[in-house]
């Protein structure tokens, strides 16, 4: 394994960690990396995989916020955009070249890729916007909000809400759209996770089980769903919500889960400083990403699946080659 660094901007580093052996090397320790102040609480690729967008800041209110364009394939910067004066806590990349962000003050930001500028700024929810999840129609997009509700909003054209739904009655804290097209899962301070016909704003289905807060929540792309908490466990369901398992290992809070574009793995970020690897089918423990000196906040696959990004409270971004074998090399930077 190496480590190489390979760029440092402002006090947020961007690195990868290359694998060059089979993958039970995940349970090595990666080598040191430098240490700064930015935190990373979400990302997400292009849908080409050609930009990594990251999001944070490095207070909750106090201080401007980062939202970042990568090229992950380099390591250069391809953009920062401003705009967001508190701490951005989610980013969606849709179909059409436009990103999503929102804040820790509840404002939506509408920005274009290309021309790297704010095209609109929403503001509907009161408090903290948790969560964003773009529907598979790449038209609308949802967002959570810890005043309970869900707003759904079209992207086309001018940005506009189309409705509101009242999901829970304590914050909702994230929430994804099933590959079916009209289910929206949304999990909840309260415990639960609901789905819902995002349409119509009906209520098709709680799923209850957790014993703290439901932090993350996302759906394969065959359609099944794996949620995580504040009771350190993932746990899985099927496409109508019935439980299919649960998942156990880690030490505290799960922050992120995300499935890999064929669904055979689910990654895991957590508190207790690690990512772990799951075999959906066996609902096993495939293997460990440690060595992180923080709370790891987030995970995202390249649409190929080659590859995890994973991003964290103080040592920022890596990347890791999910096969195994060394894809690309990355010149180190001064």
């Amino acid at each position: 394994m190496r480590s190489l660094r390979f760029f440092v901007d402002s006090g947020l580093a961007l690195f990868v960690v290359l694998l060059t052996t089979p993958a039970d090397v995940y349970s090595q320790e990666p080598p040191a990396i430098a240490k700064h102040e930015r935190w990373v609480t979400s990302m997400a690729f292009a849908p080409d995989g050609s930009t990594l967008a990251t999001v944070g800041g490095d207070s909750l209110l106090y201080r401007p916020s980062d939202v970042k364009l990568w090229n992950p394939a380099t390591g250069d910067e391809v953009a920062s955009l401003e705009g967001h004066p508190t701490c951005v806590w989610a980013v969606v990349y849709t179909p059409d070249g436009k990103l999503v962000t929102s804040g820790y003050d509840g404002k939506l930001m509408v920005w274009s890729v290309a021309e790297k500028k704010s095209l609109a700024t929403l503001e509907k929810h009161k408090g903290w916007v948790r969560d964003l999840a773009l529907a598979p129609d790449g038209k609308h997009f949802a967002s959570a909000g810890e005043d309970g509700n869900v707003v759904i909003w079209n992207i086309e054209a001018e940005p506009k809400e189309v409705r509101t739904i009242k999901a829970h009655d304590a914050a909702v804290f994230c929430l994804a759209f099933a590959p079916d097209g009209t289910t929206l899962a949304t999990g909840c301070v309260d415990k639960s996770a609901k789905l819902w016909n995002w349409q119509d704003g009906s209520e098709k289905a709680k799923l209850e089980g957790h014993e703290d807060s439901v932090l993350d929540i996302t759906f394969s792309a065959s359609g099944q769903l794996a949620t995580c908490g504040a009771d350190r466990k993932v746990r899985l369901w099927d496409a109508a919500g019935a439980n299919a398992g649960v998942l156990e290992g880690h030490r505290d809070w799960v922050n992120g889960v995300a499935f890999s574009p064929d669904g055979a793995t689910l990654a895991s970020a957590s508190h207790d400083r690690t990512v772990r690897l799951w075999d959906v089918a066996a609902k096993t423990e495939k293997s460990k990403l440690e060595g992180f000196v923080s709370t790891v906040w987030c995970v995202s696959f390249t649409p190929d699946g080659a590859k995890l990004a994973v991003g964290s409270h103080k040592d920022s971004i890596r990347i890791w080659d999910t096969g195994g074998a060394e894809k690309f090399v990355v010149p180190a930077q001064p």
